[in-house]
């Protein structure tokens, strides 16, 4: 089984190492590692290119402008030469049998996408477990795309770095463009139109979590994201069942209005902020 690693990179360099060295330190090795990075400024790009000196299955390939997370994926996935094909960004870990576990999910199940576990960790200390994605059996619904487009799975988020037959993929087309965030989630969507998925329980990553969190400017482009989802994919839920359909659009709406809550905190911290700087700079006057 040849399969294909690739990893997304963009001034991550403090954690691209850690990143580079879970993928070689896998038990089934891959065929091939593919680095992107989308014009980083921090000397990741000098990191590259040692490991590409001393691994001949490595390769890269540079932006020479920042063009977004779709372009990066777009890029490494039209430079795939593996049968099969998963993926690392580049601040997040793979544990040593992540490979190994999937590609024996894909052999012993008749299905051409397989995934596994995430543990979200401390950005310090990737030993220290926030929690995990899944705490119980993971249920995969008859109806793959009304389960995913509903994100109905372990707290309302979507599986990740699963494991790709490579001609199916590249039959339902890669990333949208027109996304600059939410562009895992159309793509899900779309395979999970016509994919036959297996999964297990078993934890093979680790993310870290975002010290920064989101802008508020990220926020609205997450609602706009959401919205623009959800207009693409409206004829394919209305073609649902009547039960299944308008059980969808509750979820759908339950997640959009989920956004808006958190935008609308985020401007009441914010103005918040404000007001009590507004008012140490008149008391320090006094």
């Amino acid at each position: 089984m040849k399969i294909s690693v690739y990893i997304t990179s963009y001034n991550q360099k403090a954690f691209l190492q850690e990143a580079i060295e879970s993928v070689l330190a896998q038990t089934l090795q891959p065929f091939e590692i593919i680095i992107v990075d989308d014009c980083s400024s921090d000397g990741s790009q000098e990191l590259i290119k040692e490991y590409f000196n001393k691994y001949p299955f490595i390769k890269y390939f540079f932006h020479e402008k920042n063009q977004g997370v779709s372009q990066v994926r777009i890029t490494a996935l039209s430079n795939v030469t593996g049968d099969f094909v998963t993926y690392l960004d580049g601040d997040d870990l793979y544990l040593p049998n992540k490979l190994e576990i999937e590609s024996q999910l894909m052999k012993n199940n008749d299905c051409n996408i397989v995934f596994t576990n995430n543990m979200y960790v401390d950005p310090d200390d990737v030993n220290d477990v926030k929690w995990i994605w899944a705490t119980d059996k993971i249920k995969l619904s008859s109806n793959l795309f009304a389960q995913t487009i509903s994100r109905d799975f372990p707290r309302r988020s979507l599986f990740r770095m699963e494991l790709i037959n490579y001609e199916f993929l590249k039959n339902i087309g890669f990333h949208d463009l027109n996304l600059k965030i939410y562009e895992d989630y159309d793509l899900r969507i779309r395979l999970a139109k016509k994919a036959k998925i297996s999964c297990s329980i078993e934890p093979t990553t680790k993310i870290r979590i975002s010290k920064n969190g989101l802008s508020r400017t990220n926020r609205e482009e997450h609602i706009k994201s959401y919205k623009y989802i959800y207009s693409k994919y409206e004829t394919d839920v209305n073609n649902l069942n009547e039960s299944l359909r308008n059980e969808v659009k509750l979820k759908m709406e339950r997640n959009l209005n989920s956004l808006y809550k958190q935008k609308n905190e985020f401007s009441n911290k914010t103005l918040k902020e404000r007001i009590k700087n507004k008012l140490q700079i008149l008391i320090d006057k006094i």
